[in-house]
């Protein structure tokens, strides 16, 4: 199949969204070291700053935008700015993303929502924003959809990060059938373990606040023991673009889950039931619930090693308290 993008691959403009740090600063990065100007998104500006901080250092081009993806109207503005102040991209990372875990009939409503807002609606919207500036130009273009390797596998106490990154996948590999007329790829990065601050970010149902924020701080740490670095991550990922490739199943673990799930879909689905069935999650709960285990973890949490300058840490808002409107800043 002949490339979409044909080399050298030099991307004038670039747009990242969850860019204030994990895959979308490293993709930010790798996608500004291949020439482009990015405009980097988070909903958390001070990130978003660092990141085009880190950026400008190594002598790229970089300019931050603080703005909500899960918000249609906010995510319009967005577009209709980056068009206005920059141009059409030729490049655009839908990377932001959240996790909501735990028994699914006990997972808020406003939960629910809100991943479904910020991990599929606001992908649907991204592509549909800006690959239509892409298609009214006439030169082609690229968009990434990040998804997750819960697209290939049942996650038990995962449902709806499951089924936002299936849904992510399905509309990705839809999307880029429809789009090829217009010479626009589409690409679906499907990551195993990357060392992000996805979990630091994460609600938790059926556990206390103590517990949960625990909880965060040695799933975050563990991550970036054992992950990915991100600013590999991202260099693969401009990789796949570059390539046109249609998915790209990011680390070792992603790829098995993916030929697995889809050569042997039942045995995928036993695996999945005996890593995370209840008698697991009974064992769990008796040890967290343990009237001396928060003790334990929180020293545990703190003295446990780290790998360090991957990313900002930081409380997400309150979806009561939503962040102020979008704060282009362009100097």
């Amino acid at each position: 199949m002949q490339r979409l993008i044909q080399k050298p691959f030099r991307p004038q403009l670039a747009v990242v969204t969850g860019a204030g740090s994990g895959i979308g600063r490293g993709t930010a990065k790798a996608l500004a070291a291949r020439g482009a100007e990015v405009v980097v998104a988070d909903i958390n500006f001070a990130t978003a700053k660092d990141t085009v901080s880190l950026i400008r250092s190594a002598g790229g081009s970089a300019y931050p935008y603080a703005v909500d993806v899960g918000d249609p109207l906010a995510l319009e503005t967005f577009a209709d700015y980056v068009a206005t102040q920059h141009g059409v991209p030729d490049v655009v990372v839908n990377n932001a993303g959240i996790v909501v875990g735990g028994p699914f009939f006990d997972i808020r409503p406003a939960d629910l929502h809100r991943i479904a807002e910020v991990n599929l609606t606001a992908i649907v919207h991204g592509c549909r924003l800006f690959g239509a500036q892409m298609a009214a130009r006439g030169r082609g273009g690229h968009l990434v959809n990040v998804s997750s390797i819960a697209a290939f596998t049942p996650m038990r106490l995962g449902t709806p990060y499951a089924f936002t990154a299936a849904a992510v996948k399905h509309f990705s590999e839809t999307l880029r059938t429809e789009l090829t007329s217009e010479r626009i790829g589409v690409t679906v990065v499907c990551p195993g373990l990357i060392a992000t601050n996805l979990a630091a970010t994460a609600t938790l149902a059926t556990l206390s606040a103590e517990q949960v924020a625990i909880t965060r701080q040695i799933v975050v740490k563990g991550m970036t023991l054992l992950g990915m670095h991100p600013d590999k991550a991202g260099r693969k990922i401009v990789a796949a673009v570059e390539r046109n490739r249609a998915i790209l199943p990011l680390r070792l673990e992603s790829w098995l889950a993916y030929r697995l799930t889809r050569a042997f879909p039942r045995t995928s689905r036993t695996l999945m039931r005996a890593v995370s069935g209840p008698e697991v999650e009974q064992v769990v709960r008796f040890v967290i619930d343990h009237p001396g285990f928060l003790g334990v973890a929180r020293e545990a949490a703190e003295i446990m090693p780290q790998r360090r300058g991957l990313q900002t840490y930081w409380e997400p808002p309150e979806y009561d308290d939503p962040p102020a409107p979008p704060i282009p800043l362009r100097r």
